[in-house]
């Protein structure tokens, strides 16, 4: 489970064979300022492929002069131990027809079908999610997160993060029944998510906002772990940008977050937006009409 951090977003949230980008699409990168604050926030995907750069120059040109590099967590720490010893098992929450399911999908991606049933809801989706990355081509090296640490170490610039690794993890730890909605979305979904994920990297590097919306309508997820997993935090970490002990107020800060965070109802960008913060986006879109 190494690489367990990188799969929150696909679960949050988002091959040479992706589809083609318009000419002149980006990736949607906004610029927000208030006072002499001034930040510029890009929306992530944890796994990716080498078609998805260079980033916008927009972005590159403002964190050469930036204060410091903003991410959920440091994707680059050792993941805390996971003791999941008073967590409800998978075994425990699916019915015949699912476990035959998850049966069928540990047998096609080479998984012990025993030890996915014996873990947490939310663990085992994260380890069907990591084992199907990898199936397909993509690589967790080439995140948007993590291409973005490697800048930033370059330049030498501070990494701050709204979270630490222990925190997202009690997070799914915490999740109504320890995850068992995110389970469903990965065994419901399936058969599609090899479409899916090209879509999702299709509609990012286009900047397809609509296109992405949709895609997260397609998960099902309840309520409540829209709630935790989405909405919350974004109020939490709207909060902790105008902390003056987390961010000088006068400084320049690139914050990289899961692109599901920045967009739709209750986004950081709304909350940052209702706090006084004049917000532009500042790249070119389109649309890219893949699921049609």
């Amino acid at each position: 489970m190494k690489n367990w951090l990188f799969n929150i977003v696909s679960l949050l949230t988002l091959s040479t064979t992706v589809f083609s980008t318009a000419l002149y699409a980006e990736p949607m990168v906004w610029k927000a300022t208030k006072g002499e604050q001034q930040l510029m926030l890009i929306g992530t995907i944890h796994i990716g492929q080498k078609s998805m750069y260079p980033l916008p120059s927009q972005l590159e040109q403002f964190m050469k002069q930036s204060y410091g590099l903003i991410l959920e967590a440091d994707v680059k720490a050792n993941p805390p131990k996971i003791d999941f010893s008073e967590s409800t098992l998978t075994t425990d929450v699916l019915n015949a027809e699912q476990r035959k399911k998850l049966e069928e999908i540990a047998t096609e991606l080479k998984l012990d079908k025993t030890v996915l049933l014996h873990l947490p809801p939310w663990l085992a989706s994260l380890s069907i999610e990591n084992q199907k990355f990898q199936s397909l081509g993509y690589d967790s090296n080439l995140g948007v997160d993590m291409i973005l640490s490697d800048q930033a170490e370059a330049l030498k610039l501070p990494l701050l993060t709204f979270e630490t690794l222990q925190q997202q993890l009690d997070m799914l730890q915490n999740s109504p029944e320890d995850g068992k909605s995110l389970l469903l979305d990965s065994l419901g979904n399936w058969h599609e998510d090899k479409k899916f994920y090209q879509c999702m990297i299709q509609n990012w590097q286009d900047g397809d906002k609509n296109g992405l919306l949709k895609l997260l309508s397609l998960a099902e997820w309840d309520k409540e772990t829209m709630q935790s997993l989405l909405y919350n935090r974004n109020q939490t970490w709207s909060d902790k940008i105008q902390d003056p002990s987390f961010l000088s107020p006068n400084g320049r800060y690139v914050i990289a977050v899961g692109t599901l965070h920045l967009i739709g109802e209750n986004s950081l960008i709304e909350h940052l937006e209702k706090q006084g913060y004049r917000v532009k986006l500042v790249t070119k879109s389109t649309t890219s009409n893949c699921l049609n």
